[in-house]
């Protein structure tokens, strides 16, 4: 876990799971197993992702980031960014 490698791929997934969203948003899906994993995925990201800020606004301000980029980036990448941030994986 302390791998730049191991969190990229993860923040890739994430990149990847918005992709899902937007994909199902302009083509929905008619398969019913895929209509339920885009709703699993999309309620995750929309009520997990606004959840973090409040982990990850203490962890960004500590190493001298602006609250919008932490903001973004938290919003974009869950855990997958502020996790590897507060290892000290990442600088940013």
């Amino acid at each position: 876990m302390n791998k730049q490698i191991f969190w990229k791929g993860m923040m890739a997934g994430s990149v990847a799971g918005w992709l899902f969203i937007f994909w199902g948003i302009f083509f929905p899906f008619e398969s019913g197993l895929m209509c339920g994993l885009w709703w699993v995925v999309t309620l995750s990201w929309a009520i997990l992702h606004p959840l973090e800020i409040a982990l990850s606004i203490p962890i960004g301000k500590e190493k001298g980031l602006t609250p919008q980029r932490i903001v973004i980036k938290t919003m974009i990448f869950g855990f997958t960014w502020w996790l590897p941030l507060k290892l000290g994986v990442f600088e940013d």
